[in-house]
């Protein structure tokens, strides 16, 4: 039998069949905890690395402060052994010239004691040269400060050896950058001797 659909309408198609959700199976699943795991290692191990990193520069810190400090403690130590080695070297050059002095004898043996008692009695000072023509007396020195001289000065002038004392020269030394030092030239005026005593004349017989 021919049927004739009349009314123009077309039949409902057919819906389509609905989309399968996606499944997952049992190997994919190990694969994500697979994955999982391997980033959780990887973090702890970081971690681990980086708190072991942190505590090795804290020692790393510590050991640079006391270094440091060592370092402090030796400069201190090394500044003490320069000031006491530039000290002995100092008197040990002062006693050398005035032995050299004495065992010269250019002047009486007084005058070079009382300039020895006067340089041992003035701190930061020695004698470099002593010229004696008559009763004038050129005396050549080096001081580690200006005080230094004007104290020799009033100590040869408290002698009572001169009648005059006074600075001819005295100048900065600038040929060692490390320690001040000032070069120095003193004229000195001796008293004259005392003259003996007259004897008296014996009276008319």
């Amino acid at each position: 039998m021919i049927r004739v659909n009349l009314l123009g309408v077309g039949r409902a198609k057919k819906k389509r069949a609905a989309i399968a959700a996606p499944t997952i199976t049992l190997g994919g699943g190990r694969t994500l905890i697979l994955l999982v795991v391997v980033l959780v290692a990887v973090a702890g191990m970081q971690y681990w690395r980086y708190r072991g990193l942190q505590s090795e520069s804290a020692g790393l810190d510590t050991q640079k402060q006391q270094l440091e400090r060592e370092k402090a403690d030796l400069a201190r130590i090394r500044a003490e052994y320069d000031t006491f080695s530039q000290r002995k070297d100092e008197l040990t050059r002062r006693i050398n010239i005035i032995e050299g002095l004495k065992a010269q004898q250019t002047g009486p043996i007084n005058l070079l004691d009382m300039l020895s008692s006067t340089v041992s009695a003035t701190d930061s000072l020695w004698l470099t040269a002593i010229e004696q023509a008559g009763q004038n007396l050129t005396i050549e020195g080096v001081a580690l400060n200006a005080r230094a001289v004007a104290d020799f000065m009033t100590r040869l002038a408290a002698s009572q050896m001169f009648s005059e004392v006074d600075l001819k020269e005295a100048f900065q030394d600038t040929s060692d950058r490390e320690t001040v030092k000032f070069n120095f030239t003193l004229i000195g005026q001796l008293k004259a001797p005392a003259s003996p005593a007259e004897a008296p004349q014996p009276g008319p017989a």
